[in-house]
């Protein structure tokens, strides 16, 4: 999220900013319009698609295709007497995959916001999630009054998205069963889940669709496979990585594996059905939420 323009000279084009920009229809693409609340855009919109978004991204592109990149748009907002707001908004092939990108920037930073489907509001940043729309503010200075403009930009913002999105079913069984949302991450393949959870045994798992999350100072991941046998196969296979690269990962006779951390914790990592389920502590026994876990998910 980069500022190309100085406060100075962006507040001065707010004043000679009034068009505003009709609402499109369900069948347009989701615009940054020229007015967005008390905002005004204050510069042309960067259109990225394909490749393009390594020139948007620094460095983290490859996460954004990995869940799922369409396309992104960018530009920035002015808002007199002076504020000014970098805005990108990120347009994915599913409400399922936006969802996983704004779990991926927003857990455990920032306090939930009521803006679009879901918002987190930090120190000079907004992030909201709505359908298959991801959309990041970015204030070129933070104060007191950062937060509230940069609230009305994003609410106005959300407005053009049309379509509101589904949570994942794995993120609905863990909300419902009390784990807590702002301590989860949707992932999709071996990037965001090891990026999320960095046991050096993590990458051996074919990709796949799960969530990563915090519980009482332990760490779990739960992958999802489309059935029983292609789970078996997945932790089948990834143990025979374990082995060749000599990690310390030993199965008791119910085929649950335990394996000794480099910091010092233990993972378990067992089968559930479709579904691969692991959990990492550095002290205590991980068992314990291993089998709350397992009481969420579909039985075998």
């Amino acid at each position: 999220m980069r500022l190309a323009r100085s406060a100075a000279l962006l507040a001065a084009t707010c004043l000679a900013l009034a068009a505003v920009t009709p609402p499109p229809s369900l069948s347009q693409p989701v615009q940054l319009p020229s007015a967005a609340g008390a905002w005004s855009r204050a510069d042309s919109v960067g259109m990225y698609a394909g490749k393009a978004l390594y020139l948007l991204v620094d460095g983290g592109a490859d996460l954004f295709f990995e869940y799922g990149f369409v396309r992104a748009l960018a530009s920035e907002y002015c808002r007199p007497p002076g504020a000014v707001a970098a805005t990108e908004l990120y347009e994915m092939k599913s409400a399922a995959a936006a969802y996983g990108l704004f779990t991926s920037f927003t857990a455990g930073t920032g306090s939930a916001a009521p803006v679009g489907q879901e918002a987190v509001l930090g120190e000079g940043y907004c992030i909201f999630w709505k359908g298959t729309c991801v959309g990041m503010l970015t204030a070129a200075s933070s104060d007191s009054s950062s937060g509230p403009a940069l609230l009305d930009l994003a609410e106005a913002l959300s407005k053009e998205i049309r379509h509101a999105g589904e949570i994942p079913e794995l993120s609905r069984r863990l909300r419902a069963a009390g784990f807590d949302p702002r301590h989860t991450v949707y992932v999709r393949g071996r990037l965001a889940a090891g990026n999320q959870f960095p046991g050096a045994w993590v990458p051996a798992f074919p990709p796949a669709e799960g969530v990563v999350g915090t519980s009482g100072g332990a760490r779990f991941l739960i992958l999802e496979y489309p059935d029983a046998a292609a789970a078996a196969g997945a932790l089948d296979g990834a143990s025979a990585e374990w082995k060749r690269s000599g990690l310390a990962a030993n199965a008791d006779e119910a085929g649950r594996w335990g394996i000794r951390e480099g910091d010092g914790g233990v993972s378990a990592v067992e089968r559930h059905g479709r579904y691969v389920v692991a959990v990492s502590a550095r002290s205590g026994r991980p068992g314990g939420l291993a089998s709350r876990l397992k009481q969420i998910l579909p039985a075998p």
